[in-house]
């Protein structure tokens, strides 16, 4: 599913703006400052109700107005179009899907994944567990129908546990609710290792692992891989009642980067970096669009900064591996490849006004 129409009202530096890109490759030029980002953030809110760069509203909403505006036009392969709208102030958010209010967010995510890389993404190597732990549950949301309501209803009954451990309540009842927990864990962690199996087999072929070298996720499930979750949850029950809490599960669940079997944060440069993210980043758009039945919407931003001219070349090819609708921002069309500028419809940017087809390759 394609965006083919965008309406921006009151995003930072955009008071009023429309642009109709194209379904494949769109590049937003513009000083820095000048609203590109604001641009692909609009598109993020659009799809998830919130931003990439902040929880506060009242940071997106342009100085001195009291709400944003934000609708577009979705179209799928077989054209059928969907309209989505957002308005937001600092207490309130109104959804609209094809004329009708809708009460929560993930209709709008459930419509129309979106994978960024931006300054942000580099938290994916250097953040904590629970950065990666969100990589896989926003891709498993978009691949496994029940996989929301197995991870809500998983740490609903982690919190009742919880509390019961704070409180040093009776072992029967914190069984109870271990036996609860039990449900949904197995299918958790199975859901969990297919993702990380096919991510991996995809940055296998990924040309950046022949620049970069063997490029891997490694998934630690949250305990023992040889133990059964129900036994490790009995074996541990005085030291989590000690610490008034689950040590154990989904919820610890680590994913770490490996290359070349070492740890990846401890050994690439801010540039290596930055082609990791690329290849994870395409590994996941090709998981979607392979598994998931809708190619992403990648927004990606300045991808210049920190890479040579041959390493951006890399980078964007590996991220043009899959049929996804593509925004690119840039300061100069000259930062990034002649053949990506030549094919890509252009938009300039300049002070929060957006100009289509306004910037001479």
């Amino acid at each position: 599913m394609d965006l083919t129409a965008l309406s921006i009202r009151n995003v930072r530096r955009i008071s009023d703006a429309t642009v109709c890109p194209s379904s494949t490759l769109n590049l937003i030029v513009g000083a820095n400052g000048s609203g590109k980002t604001s641009l692909l953030e609009s598109i993020h809110y659009l799809t998830s109700a919130r931003s990439f760069r902040t929880s506060r509203a009242r940071d997106v909403i342009s100085h001195g107005e009291r709400i944003l505006l934000i609708s577009g036009e979705f179209r799928d392969g077989q054209q059928k179009v969907n309209f989505v709208g957002i308005e937001k102030s600092p207490s309130q958010t109104r959804l609209r899907l094809n004329g009708e209010a809708i009460q929560v967010a993930s209709q709008l995510a459930r419509l129309m994944p979106v994978l960024n890389f931006n300054t942000e993404s580099h938290l994916l190597l250097s953040g904590g567990p629970s950065v990666r732990r969100s990589l896989l549950d926003r891709l498993l949301f978009h691949v496994e129908q029940d996989y929301l309501m197995s991870l809500k209803r998983y740490y609903r009954s982690l919190k009742q546990r919880n509390a019961l451990l704070r409180a040093r309540r009776s072992t029967s009842e914190i069984k109870a609710w271990d036996e609860q927990i039990g449900i949904d864990v197995e299918e958790l962690d199975r859901w969990r290792s297919d993702c990380v199996e096919a991510i991996n087999t995809y940055l296998e072929i990924s040309p950046i692992s022949t620049v970069i070298g063997n490029l891997r996720l490694n998934y630690n499930r949250g305990w023992n891989a040889d133990e059964d979750f129900n036994d490790v949850l009995i074996t541990n029950l005085e030291r989590d009642r000690d610490a008034g809490l689950t040590n154990s599960g989904p919820h610890r669940a680590e994913i770490r980067f490996k290359l070349d079997d070492k740890l990846a944060k401890t050994i690439v440069s801010r540039g290596q970096g930055k082609l990791i993210i690329a290849a994870i980043v395409g590994a996941q758009s090709a998981y979607l669009s392979e598994h998931g039945g809708e190619s992403p919407i990648l927004l990606v931003d300045d991808l210049a900064s920190e890479l040579d001219r041959n390493a951006r070349k890399i980078a964007i090819d590996e991220i043009l591996r899959t049929p996804s609708q593509v925004f690119f921002t840039a300061i100069e069309t000259r930062d990034l490849p002649s053949e990506l500028v030549e094919s890509a419809k252009l938009f300039h940017v300049e002070q929060g006004d957006i100009h289509p087809d306004s910037v001479p390759a």
